[in-house]
C-alpha cells in the first residue's frame, strides 16, 4: 500500500495544477512560462532588467515595472536607483535557474494574496535559506496592472 501512496504522491506533485501543494510542502515551483502582466511576468521583467547593460538602460527598463506611487518623487527615484536596484543587480544571478532550460527561470517558494490589490511572491535565492519577497500592487496609473511596491528581490 505504501508504494502506491508514494506513487500517487509523486504523480500529484508532477501535475501542473499542484502549485499550492508544492508551496505548502516547501518544494516551490519553477517558473519558466509566464502569462503577460501576471505576477510572475513582472518578476521576470525585473530580473531581465537587472541583467541588462549598461546600468542606465537597465534602470530605465526597471522603472517601467515600479508602481506609480514609487516614482512620484526625485528622492524616491534616487533611492531606487542607488540602493534598491543596485542591490538587485548585485545579486540577481542567485535567483536565476538557467538549468531549467530558460535563462530567466526562477523558483517561487510561496505566494500570498493579502487582498485583491496586493500580492507577494517569495523567490528563492541560491545563496540563502530564506526566500526573498517581491511586493506587487495593482497600479491605477498603469491601467490596473501589477507593479512593484516597496521592494522586489532586493
Amino acid at each position: 500500500m505504501r508504494p502506491v501512496a508514494a506513487l500517487l504522491g509523486l504523480l500529484l506533485l508532477a501535475s501542473p495544477g499542484c502549485d499550492w501543494t508544492k508551496e505548502k510542502l516547501g518544494l516551490g515551483r519553477v517558473v519558466t512560462v509566464v502569462e503577460e502582466e501576471s505576477h510572475e511576468w513582472v518578476v521576470r521583467k525585473v530580473l531581465e532588467a537587472a541583467a541588462m547593460e549598461p546600468f542606465d538602460a537597465a534602470f530605465a527598463e526597471y522603472v517601467k515595472y515600479l508602481h506609480s506611487d514609487e516614482t512620484g518623487s526625485s528622492q524616491s527615484m534616487r533611492e531606487w536607483e542607488t540602493m534598491r536596484f543596485k542591490a538587485l543587480r548585485n545579486k540577481h544571478q542567485c535567483y536565476l535557474r538557467p538549468e531549467e532550460g530558460d535563462p530567466f527561470a526562477f523558483l517561487v517558494m510561496e505566494t500570498r494574496e493579502n487582498d485583491p490589490e496586493y500580492f507577494q511572491l517569495f523567490v528563492q535565492c541560491k545563496t540563502s535559506d530564506t526566500p526573498t519577497p517581491c511586493h506587487l500592487k495593482r497600479d491605477p496609473g498603469a491601467g490596473g496592472k501589477w507593479r512593484v511596491k516597496f521592494n522586489c528581490l532586493n
